[in-house]
């Protein structure tokens, strides 16, 4: 009797079988990556009127519009939280100069290696991550932890809040590296195989909706801008990517 676990193909999730049926779970294929990132666009949006992906849209196979929208939309808006960045003459000096050039390649037909998309991706996601994790809960968090830990151990009022901030600073640096570095280092591989070969399905497998999110946290965070700014910014520049680029 085979006793090893029914797996679902890379880039699927396994839907429960019929109690009892004695079925494998059937794979669910995750929404198209246009679906996806509609989906988390809308979030935070009292209305689904900013996108609204046509049918074609979302029917046809290649990946243009999404390295249009990274050229044009996302990549300068996080390029934009760096002072450097704001400016496209020295844009180019920077990890996402790039990565902008290779989506803009890439939107007009030409493709590069995984090992080039990998050196563009890697630094780009490393900073877009550290962006993104809430250093603020995580400190206030941590902070409050070992202050009150202090307490308890016999230290006065200011020495347990020194403590306290002391221990929130090196855990929060620490604790923010690593989850950049993991994410980072997951999803480089992923990614650049996926923009390598045009292929959609190897990029919807990277669940594109938490990489936006981890996008709109790292621009509103960097740049003090309004979630629901940054969101309708994406969803307009989306939008506009699957309008021209059918293809």
């Amino acid at each position: 009797m085979n006793t090893t676990p029914a797996t679902a193909p890379p880039g699927t999730t396994a839907k429960p079988a019929a109690a009892g049926s004695g079925e494998a779970p059937a794979p669910v294929t995750p929404p198209h990556w246009a679906e996806q990132l509609t989906s988390a666009l809308r979030e935070g949006h009292a209305t689904d009127e900013i996108l609204v992906p046509t049918a074609d849209a979302l029917r046809l196979g290649g990946l243009r519009a999404l390295h249009h929208w990274h050229a044009r939309t996302t990549l300068p808006l996080l390029a934009a939280t760096d002072p450097t960045g704001r400016d496209e003459t020295t844009r180019a000096r920077t990890p996402v100069g790039p990565l902008i050039d290779l989506h803009r390649r890439a939107a007009e037909g030409t493709l590069a290696p995984a090992a080039v998309w990998a050196a563009g991706l890697h630094p780009v996601l490393l900073a877009t991550y550290r962006r993104a994790y809430p250093h603020a809960a995580a400190y206030a968090e941590a902070h409050a932890n070992a202050r009150d830990y202090a307490l308890a151990n016999g230290r006065t009022g200011t020495e347990a809040d020194e403590y306290g901030h002391t221990y929130a600073r090196l855990s929060t640096t620490a604790n923010a590296e690593a989850f950049a570095t993991a994410h980072a280092d997951a999803l480089t591989p992923a990614l650049s195989q996926a923009y390598a070969t045009a292929d959609p399905a190897a990029y919807t497998a990277t669940f594109p909706s938490s990489q936006t999110r981890a996008t709109v946290r790292a621009a509103s965070t960097a740049a003090d801008t309004p979630v629901p700014s940054v969101l309708h910014h994406l969803a307009t520049g989306l939008a506009t990517a699957l309008r021209e680029r059918r293809h």
